[in-house]
């Protein structure tokens, strides 16, 4: 009975349902639908067929008894969808993942996953995703209510982040609030001693090597943040050494290229210089073009870490290129116009 009350939330939330007019349709009061998703209490035997239409799904799903998806059921259903979209588009994809949830509705990792696979097809094709929004963030929702800790702790995070462009920031702080908090110190150490302790060194090498890609991840972002906020600042001098040092740290790190030629162009932006902004953009696109093999090299040969490259230049980047602002001042060039036929060609 303990995922009733998760079960009861999401689809309310799935809905567009208050818990006011939850319990007005099942003559409750508004009181007794908060406890029930809280796990305090639970509904009337009596009210459960009522409750399960008015949230449209069935008793098996509200009691609990949902057969949860298998990892491998799980890629089949994503990949499903994956082709959908690009055979068909966005809007044919989403039917079927609505079939898929109604089917069901309170796997966490099937909620994050459809939401981020559908997603990255919209940046692949650049088709607009405005009408789609809503539903996809109310999936987001449902996958932070659900069971599932790293489904939750993901779709918080990414919603955070929405809530925070929007400027929603009482939205923010709640989701931020359900993430878990960093250890005062970490357990990397721990776990590599304990393998060398077992002597098994090549198991403590991956750990090793995976905690420093990780690690470079977070750093790479951290400049990043400092570029920018130097470039809030207006100090585009600042912003430029700092840069020429992510750029230098990204391929000491083996990190993806695209960030170095990305961090370059960001004060170029800002000094509106068209000939070092064109340069930076073709390297960036060059960059996304290209493999990335950062498993084959001296860092990350032991960890695990998966090549990477784009088999179709992402549309949603020539989407941007061409109708944001700020790289309005581009557009009257020739050169940046050459440069988004050869690669739309491409």
């Amino acid at each position: 009975m303990q995922r009733m009350k998760e079960t009861i939330r999401a689809r309310r939330y799935a809905l567009g349902m208050t818990q006011q007019q939850l319990s007005d349709r099942l003559g409750v009061s508004a009181a007794a639908v908060s406890k029930w998703e809280l796990g305090a209490s639970y509904p009337d035997v009596t009210l459960l067929p009522a409750l399960a239409r008015a949230l449209e799904t069935d008793l098996n799903t509200l009691m609990g008894f949902e057969r949860e998806p298998e990892k491998e059921e799980i890629n089949r259903l994503l990949q499903q969808i994956n082709d959908l979209a690009k055979a068909q588009g966005i809007g044919a994809a989403m039917i079927r993942a609505q079939e898929i949830l109604r089917e069901y509705p309170s796997c966490g990792a099937l909620l994050f996953g459809v939401c981020a696979t559908l997603e990255g097809r919209m940046m692949m094709s650049g088709e607009d995703r405005a009408q789609y929004e809503a539903q996809l963030e109310s999936w987001y929702r449902r996958a932070a209510d659900s069971a599932d800790p790293e489904a939750s702790e993901a779709a918080a995070h990414l919603l955070a982040g929405k809530y925070i462009n929007r400027g929603e920031l009482d939205c923010a702080q709640a989701m931020m609030e359900r993430l878990p908090k960093e250890p005062a110190a970490p357990h990397w150490p721990l776990e590599i001693s304990l393998l060398l302790a077992k002597g098994e060194k090549r198991q403590a090498r991956g750990l090793l090597e995976n905690t420093l890609f990780r690690r470079a991840g977070d750093v790479q972002q951290i400049l990043l943040r400092l570029v920018q906020a130097e470039l809030d600042e207006g100090n585009t001098d600042q912003a430029q050494k700092l840069a020429d040092v992510t750029r230098d740290f990204v391929g000491l790190l083996h990190m993806h290229p695209y960030a170095a030629c990305l961090v370059q162009l960001m004060p170029a932006l800002k000094r509106q210089d068209e000939k070092e902004s064109i340069r930076h953009i073709r390297a960036m696109l060059d960059a996304l073009e290209t493999q990335w093999t950062p498993g084959e090299g001296l860092l990350y040969a032991h960890s695990g870490v998966k090549k990477s490259g784009h088999a179709a230049m992402p549309a949603g980047i020539f989407r941007e290129l061409r109708e944001s602002e700020e790289y309005a001042f581009l557009r009257e060039n020739s050169e940046f116009i050459r440069l988004l036929a050869d690669y739309t060609q491409a």
